[in-house]
């Protein structure tokens, strides 16, 4: 950190190797963002430091419709079994409590190009066919990195969560993106997948109501979504028109046989039933029976794509007309009742100090104001041993927003965390104080 004006935080153990490996990515992620914030405060003038964070898109975990629109704000929804989620999840709560100066949490989506061996991996079954993102291009990802650190960058954006995309062509759905893929090899979705293989619910990703406000000030949108597709498609085209790298590639029958394959890998489909993983199949589908009950293709299960042009928006319990600063202890505690708890402190409108709350578990815990309202934050020890979000959804009516659309009434599962986020982020913490 030694004369850095400006800290990008970009890196992090990411699938596959955080879904391998969930201890190591909770220590890795949470204790990289810990030692950054603590070594830009050991600088002899932390406040011209610039700290941008990268967030992600999976911390508000799985949102299908009809609750698939999204903003930053919304609650935090880590996916079950989804340790990268959890990591960046009590990360940025770290940043947004970090009392810096100038930070910025950059919450990003599905970026394109992916890596190519991810559809060697479990994480395909993980996914709802149906399942909405606003994906990002790997560029304009990069300018908007790039552009963090320019003098023009106004004092407002700084101590503030944004959702990064490339704008509302890219909403796609699974099958959509799996096509702009397959198409210029002659395939579709349906030639290579069945989806009822495929998760229900508990994957990540939603259209967002507020991805424009970050180009706004950033200014990193560059690529036209038709050109880009048409220039890989024409890269494919020339790769096929040579004869030796079209007998290379698989037919739709040997996807479909590698995809048999990657199933009985741990955390794929076959596997979860196979090896009688009831946990993971409540995660992904709910039961067996409702596994049972998706149809075929042939059967009559439907693509669609979700409409991309009517927003609708979560409640966030409090008057949004207002500023944060504005709020009173009156607003305070309406929220925090919505919540299903208390405000237990009065902020004076400082809304960067962290201040005692209480959850509807009684779990007392301190968090700034900003944290809670714009961050979306709330309990960390409600996320510390178990996913319990149904029990969650009952007395949280802020929560229950995300969790009920999505699930019946005996979808009630308690699934335990094999590791703990806010263990280990408390055992961070005091070697640190220590060091």
């Amino acid at each position: 950190m030694t004369g850095a004006d400006y800290v990008l935080h970009i890196g992090a153990m990411v699938s596959p190797a955080a879904d391998k490996k969930p201890e190591k990515t909770l220590y890795t992620n949470i204790g990289s963002t810990l030692a950054i914030i603590k070594a830009i405060k050991a600088q002899p003038d932390p406040d011209k430091v610039h700290l941008c964070y990268i967030g992600t898109v999976a911390m508000t975990g799985s949102r299908m419709p009809p609750v698939h629109w999204g903003r930053v704000g919304d609650p935090m929804n880590p996916s079950i079994f989804d340790y990268y989620a959890l990591s960046k999840v009590f990360s940025e709560r770290a940043v947004y409590d970090s009392g810096l100066k100038h930070w910025v949490s950059i919450r990003q989506t599905g970026q394109h190009p992916p890596a190519q061996s991810a559809g060697q991996e479990p994480i395909i079954f993980h996914q709802p066919v149906n399942n909405v993102l606003e994906w990002s291009t790997a560029v304009e990802s990069g300018v908007c990195m790039a552009n963090v650190c320019e003098d023009w960058v106004p004092e407002s954006f700084w101590c503030k969560g944004y959702n990064l995309s490339s704008g509302p062509k890219w909403r796609l759905t699974c099958w959509e993106f799996s096509n702009k893929s397959m198409e210029p090899l002659g395939m579709k979705f349906e030639d290579v997948f069945d989806p009822r293989q495929m998760a229900r619910f508990n994957f990540h990703g939603h259209y967002y109501t507020d991805s424009q406000a970050l180009d706004d000030i950033l200014h990193f949108r560059c690529v036209d979504f038709d050109q880009y597709w048409a220039n890989v498609n024409a890269e494919v085209e020339a790769m096929m028109a040579n004869p030796m790298i079209r007998a290379m590639m698989p037919t739709a029958e040997q996807m479909k046989q590698g995809n048999a394959q990657v199933a009985k890998k741990p955390m794929g489909f076959s596997w979860m039933f196979d090896t009688n993983q009831e946990d993971w199949i409540h995660a992904f589908f709910g039961s067996r029976e409702k596994q049972a009950a998706i149809p075929s293709f042939e059967e009559g299960f439907k693509l669609y794509h979700p409409d991309d042009q009517h927003p609708t928006y979560l409640d966030h319990g409090y008057d949004e007309s207002k500023p944060l600063e504005q709020l009173t202890k009156a607003d305070l505690d309406k929220a925090a009742a919505f919540r299903g708890g208390e405000c237990l402190e009065d902020n004076h409108g400082d809304i960067y100090k962290p201040i005692v709350w209480k959850c509807a578990d009684v779990h007392t815990f301190h968090s700034s104001v900003n944290a809670v309202l714009n961050g979306g934050h709330w309990c960390p020890e409600c996320l510390a041993h178990e996913w319990n979000y149904a029990a969650m959804a009952k007395v949280n009516p802020f929560y229950a927003q995300v969790w009920n659309p999505q699930h019946d009434a005996d979808d009630d599962y308690c699934i335990p965390m094999q590791y703990s986020a806010y263990d280990i982020t408390k055992k961070i913490e005091e070697e640190l104080k220590e060091k």
